[in-house]
């Protein structure tokens, strides 16, 4: 948590109140010591992004208040006092005023440092220092002491995930509990929590790739590379799209833990009277950055009226381009139709009343605009991008999807919603009996199903994570089919179906090529690739192969490859000779 709340802050929020309103008791947790954690928690009440009933449980809020259970409790070696601190600073707690943690470091070695946390009644309940290693003075270690208020080590960790792990354990407690993560920094070291009494969920709320590299083969978003690495430990992991999830499982297959479950949107329960709507409206709502691509949107628009169909354009939102984009309204001489709103409450009545709402981002996880939009019967234009716009708009029907960069079509899009009343009114009322699957009860009940399964299936989900395939040879037939043998370990499960799974890379439409054993021996599997595999797959893409385990009524697919790089890559030439790349 944060001073300032972005989307994915805002659903963590909105899961939890949505969870308590339904009789599931929720929590949020929050491992950031914050000064202003007191006033952080009235202003999101207050500003209704979270249930007054809904506890906000921060770490450190706990430890100031609770003692350790009684263990073999020891006095606090304190290595800090070996070294010279020739600086101190104090941040206080801004409800009280009470000294909240005290920072030492030493212009000698700007990697050691010391904090000190306390209590309001000024005794330490926790040490976070990073000395130099007593065997290996040039190494440096961090660790965490818990203290009790007479001073006595209560708990020591090598890390502030240890820490963390171990805090959260306390929490589940012996009680049966749904652990979702949504902050990627969390994720990266809860991929590793286990608990008898936990179920265990992490959420992708953007891609898994760097921006605008391709989901299928482009370098991995740093962010999330550890929870990808570690994809087999959670019993859950959510994509908020089909098409998201869909480029996840053919890149790195199906451990049969993922699930498709969208951000809540709930709009007016009646669509606001299309009478009311401004024949000129147009919207944008979104941040200002170079991600959501705003100067497209303004070009659009000025598209619109250099085609002289009435217009005015609403920017709702603001960030780090404003600037830019005042200038470019200026320099195309649209200071009279644009308008800069800022950040508003009255976003839903702003949609009630427009005709269509742009969005031009340069990539999306889900577009809650969209969604808003679309639940207010408000009608979008949107780029075709990954992931989310394509999983929302019906094409022509709930809304207008246009190419990448295509603003001529773009234009013609928002001019026939401006000026084809029966058309937009049609569309509206399409988007807004669509947008109902996105609401609150709808995901409450996807959530809840996800969860169950999971539960349920979590020692069977385990078992079959450690199911692997790997290539051992591949042989021409003499009737020209391909063989390919692959090895695996099964970790001593009874397979109830085995698959190899033949699709065309980046083309879901497709259908994929499926084929079964024709021999089993004891090191592995052999599979015949049919002849007629590029009549069945006719695209000019490449197939990649999956293997697909079935076991216990859970599934897991992974992809196929060797356990080592080959040295050498064989070839057949386009007059069948064989040669080596």
């Amino acid at each position: 948590m944060g001073e300032t709340f972005g989307g994915m802050t805002a659903m963590c929020l909105k899961r939890a109140s949505l969870f308590h309103e339904r009789g599931v008791p929720s929590a949020v947790v929050s491992f950031r010591p914050s000064p202003e954690f007191a006033s952080i928690r009235s202003s999101l009440v207050a500003a209704k992004k979270l249930h007054p009933d809904v506890p906000i449980i921060n770490l450190h809020e706990y430890y100031a208040s609770v003692v350790e259970e009684p263990m073999p409790a020891r006095p606090d070696p304190q290595e800090h006092k070996n070294f010279k601190w020739n600086h101190h600073t104090t941040t206080r707690r801004e409800s009280d005023g009470t000294n909240f943690f005290t920072d030492h470091s030493s212009r000698l070695n700007e990697g050691l440092s010391y904090r000190e946390y306390f209590r309001p009644d000024g005794t330490i309940y926790l040490t976070d220092s990073v000395l130099p290693l007593a065997s290996n003075p040039q190494k440096t270690h961090r660790v965490l002491r818990i203290l009790d208020p007479q001073g006595l080590v209560q708990g020591e960790f090598d890390g502030a995930s240890e820490f963390y792990k171990h805090w959260l354990a306390k929490l589940v407690g012996e009680t049966e509990t749904d652990v979702i993560v949504d902050s990627k920094f969390s994720a990266g070291f809860l991929w590793s929590f286990e608990h008898p009494m936990a179920t265990k969920f992490v959420n992708f709320h953007s891609t898994h790739v760097s921006a605008g590299a391709n989901p299928l083969t482009g370098k991995l978003s740093e962010a999330h590379q550890t929870i990808i690495s570690n994809r087999e430990n959670w019993d859950g992991i959510t994509f908020l799209t089909k098409s998201q999830r869909q480029a996840f499982v053919e890149r790195f297959g199906d451990q049969g833990n993922t699930v498709v479950i969208s951000n809540p949107v709930d709009g007016p329960d009646a669509i606001p009277d299309f009478a009311k709507r401004d024949r000129t409206k147009v919207l944008h709502v979104g941040r200002f950055t170079k991600g959501k691509n705003v100067s497209e949107v303004i070009e659009i628009v000025h598209g619109v009226a250099s085609g002289g169909t009435p217009v005015s354009l609403d920017l709702i939102g603001d960030g780090g381009q404003h600037k830019e984009l005042a200038e470019l309204v200026r320099d195309l001489a649209m200071d009279d139709i644009v308008r800069f709103r800022g950040h508003i409450d009255t976003v839903e009545n702003e949609l009630a009343t427009a005709r269509t709402l742009i969005l031009c981002s340069k990539f999306e996880g889900q577009s809650l605009a969209l969604l808003e939009a679309q639940a207010s019967g408000c009608v979008p234009v949107s780029y075709d991008v990954d992931f989310g716009p394509r999983d929302v708009i019906e094409r022509g029907a709930t809304g207008f999807l246009v190419p990448f960069h295509d603003r001529e079509a773009a234009i013609r899009a928002v001019t026939q919603l401006l000026t084809d009343d029966a058309l937009c009114e049609e569309m509206s009322q399409n988007a807004f009996k669509m947008a109902t699957k996105y609401n609150s009860d709808a995901i409450f009940e996807q959530w809840i199903q996800a969860l169950d399964t999971a539960r349920a299936n979590q020692s069977s989900r385990k078992a079959v994570a450690g199911m692997k395939a790997r290539l051992s040879a591949i042989r021409f037939r003499p009737d020209g089919t391909l063989e390919i043998e692959i090895g695996t370990e099964l970790e001593g499960l009874q397979l109830d179906g085995l698959e190899l799974v033949l699709s065309e890379r980046g083309n879901p439409a497709t259908p994929p090529v499926k084929c079964v054993p024709f021999r089993e021996t004891e090191d592995g599997f052999g599979f015949v690739v049919p002849t007629d595999l590029r009549a069945r797959i006719p695209g000019d893409g490449p197939i990649d192969l999956h293997v697909r385990f079935e076991t216990g009524g859970i599934g897991r697919t992974v992809r196929l490859g060797a356990d080592m790089k080959p040295v050498a890559y064989p070839f057949i030439t386009a007059y069948g000779n064989l040669s080596i790349k």
